[in-house]
């Protein structure tokens, strides 16, 4: 019993010495006193996918924070993996949402781009670009390029992805600069994703 005691006293003193407050009831913490990416407004960097509602799937897209991609979640309906893709890209194209506007994400993606998925050959994801492109910087693009294909090839089955522009292929920009006309995969991205 002796020993116990002692156990208990040795305890007591190490969390009193370590500065760990001892309260005798809660204490409701402000919501400003809480760290940024505690609060409610915070977004997490990588966020994984939910346990979606009822005829619905997540699916995963890539944003821009602080000059790196970072993935977030919508829910869509389910259906074919075209249509998922094709509501992927849709979900690129219309952006962030305030909350997530507010906590810092943006979109690389100009403004004036359209994207429509063209054709799903295999595993490989065919994207026609048309409206405005002309304007972004050399990063712009490359993390724009990165957005679509990373949010491309999380839908499963969709392996690599090719742009088109009026039916003609387009070289696309990798993560180190350098152009390239072959089919692209995420790992020719993931230096781009956040942590």
């Amino acid at each position: 019993m002796r020993r116990l005691w002692a156990l208990t006293l040795v305890v007591v003193l190490l969390l009193v010495g370590c500065g760990v407050p001892v309260q005798e009831s809660p204490v409701q913490i402000q919501p400003d006193a809480l760290p940024s990416r505690l609060r409610e407004t915070a977004l997490p960097r990588d966020v994984a996918p939910t346990t979606p509602g009822p005829g619905q799937v997540s699916v995963v897209v890539h944003f821009v924070r602080d000059d790196r991609l970072v993935r977030l979640v919508r829910e869509l309906p389910s259906g074919p993996v075209q249509d998922r893709l094709t509501a992927t890209v849709a979900a690129l194209v219309t952006g962030p949402t305030d909350r997530e506007r507010a906590a810092g994400i943006s979109s690389a993606l100009p403004t004036g781009l359209q994207l429509t998925v063209v054709a799903l050959e295999g595993d490989r994801a065919v994207i026609e670009l048309s409206g405005e492109t002309d304007g972004s910087s050399a990063a712009e693009n490359v993390l724009a390029v990165g957005q679509i294909v990373l949010s491309a090839t999380a839908v499963p089955t969709v392996r690599e992805v090719t742009f088109e522009r009026e039916g003609l292929p387009v070289d696309a920009l990798l993560a180190d600069g350098s152009l390239t006309n072959r089919p692209l995969t995420a790992a020719d991205y993931a230096a781009l994703a956040a942590g």
